[in-house]
């Protein structure tokens, strides 16, 4: 008998990428892995099913599960397939009742209360960081005694019909302390998984995180799950994902998902001189802020293989950013990308639509920005008010707000409208910005000389079909922004 399955659950392509659901892409399941590894440490049977990967609706995860017949299930969810996860909770009580479903992710985390409220088939969410919960949790579920469920910090349950909420957990000090994540329980990764097309180099990719914490302000982000505070992996954690990857799976480029990967100099430095010492033989993309780089630490970040670097640009408007707390300036986000460029790194720019105080001229200008400091990659969704974040809150008070938690994906259409705009203006201006940037002579050239196989140059074909097929209404009456 397993005592734990954790599980993600199925959406479509469409379902979250729309029109775009022939770029879809889908990222390794690492959280799930590092919960495995916790619980299979502590003796626990447990197994996982990555639903999304494999193709599972929850009909057909419905018979795998009551087939393993498992003690718990753990499913995590964010805002978009909170409604997927609840069903599946549902199907799976009305078969077997005595199964415990405990939901965990980003969602619960961020409205505890409000989902339990809503989906009666949960019957524990956990709050935050899971890894050292989990365990404190099954073993008070062991016990069979709901009343020492009081006594596990970080999760919301029910008795007696009150949905009751205990102690905030503290996070992880020391992130080496966690065991490597059992990526082996997961189906094969080099055919389920795929990260995004812009971070592809040359052949597999996988995402990893060496990172969790956020010390930034941003209105529309929430960051309960892994808190204000940044905690790191060291550097030789890091290189042991790496080598796991490299040498048992064959895996040759990384995706590093950190939200800042370069934040800690120190740890970046021993991080490349510890991949050049190995001669691993790989490349890397990763995300940073504009205020932490510098030339020195760009030059080893390339000579260790670094190909690609994601800043969150966001918008044009300087307005905006200061409203928004972002805490940086147009000026330095261009010198940065300038430094970046002049190191032979790709820059990819992430971009959103639909901000408080957004008009066209600020749309205008976001565009015009991406052009003017020669980001290499556009990337735009439109913005979301995301349960839990301060701009939820208040988003009442700059548009309206469809609160309706189906809905909020980032490559959906918009679900906040701002004063003054409409949805067919987020949605046209989207399609102009990104059709634009990308039939600059610049950008054509740039993927031209970049192909280096039948791979690469069928997914652009698809990428330009695609994009053709979603304009072609607009092409013959494009205006210049």
């Amino acid at each position: 008998m397993t005592d734990i399955i954790f599980i993600r659950t199925y959406h479509s392509s469409e379902e979250e990428f729309g029109h775009l659901a022939k770029f879809s892409y889908t990222e390794i399941a690492n959280g799930l892995c590092w919960l495995a590894a916790v619980a299979i440490e502590h003796n626990y049977k447990t197994e996982i099913i990555d639903a999304l990967a494999l193709g599972l609706n929850n009909h057909k995860l419905l018979d795998l599960i009551i087939e393993k017949n498992p003690r718990w299930v753990g499913i995590t969810a964010c805002t978009l397939d909170i409604y997927a996860a609840a069903d599946l909770a549902e199907k799976i009580k009305s078969v077997n009742p005595d199964i415990v479903i405990i939901v965990g992710g980003a969602h619960i985390t961020a409205v505890p209360v409000e989902t339990m409220e809503r989906f009666s088939a949960f019957d524990i969410g956990v709050i935050g960081e899971g890894e050292a919960t989990i365990i404190d949790l099954m073993s008070a579920l062991e016990r069979k005694n709901n009343d020492l469920l009081s006594e596990v910090d970080g999760i919301v349950y029910r008795d007696s019909g009150r949905i009751l909420s205990t102690r905030p957990r503290q996070f992880i000090a020391n992130l080496d302390l966690l065991p490597l994540p059992k990526w082996e329980l997961l189906p094969n990764i080099r055919k389920y998984y795929h990260a995004p097309p812009w971070t592809m180099h040359s052949g597999q990719t996988v995402t990893v995180i060496t990172s969790r914490g956020c010390p930034f302000q941003c209105i529309y982000c929430d960051r309960k799950v892994f808190g204000n505070k940044v905690r790191f992996h060291s550097a030789k954690y890091v290189l042991s994902i790496i080598k796991v990857m490299r040498f048992q799976y064959g895996i040759k480029h990384f995706r590093i998902s950190d939200d800042n990967f370069i934040a800690n100099r120190a740890r970046l430095i021993e991080i490349c001189n510890l991949i050049l010492m190995e001669d691993l033989k790989i490349s890397w993309s990763c995300l940073a802020r504009v205020d932490s780089i510098d030339a020195d630490s760009l030059a080893l970040m390339k000579r260790a293989g670094c190909w690609s670097i994601a800043f969150g640009i966001e918008t044009g408007s300087q307005q905006i950013h200061d409203f928004e707390k972002k805490g940086v300036s147009l000026t330095k986000i261009e010198n940065a990308v300038a430094m970046v460029r002049r190191a032979g790194i790709k820059v990819i720019g992430f971009n959103m639509i639909g901000h408080p105080f957004e008009t066209i001229e600020t749309i205008k200008e976001t565009i015009n920005f991406n052009k003017k400091i020669k980001v290499d990659e556009f990337k735009t969704q439109f913005l979301i008010p995301f349960p839990g974040t301060e701009f939820y809150q208040n988003a009442s008070r700059y548009g309206i707000l469809d609160k309706d938690w189906k809905k909020m994906g980032v490559f959906k259409e918009p679900v906040f409208i701002p004063r003054g705009l409409t949805k067919k203006d987020l949605i046209k201006w989207n399609k102009r910005g990104f059709v634009s940037f990308y039939l600059q002579p610049r950008i054509i050239l740039s993927y031209l000389l970049q192909l280096r196989s039948f791979t690469e140059l069928k997914a652009i074909l698809i990428g330009a079909i695609t994009i053709l097929s979603w304009k072609i209404s607009e092409l013959f009456k494009f205006e210049d922004v």
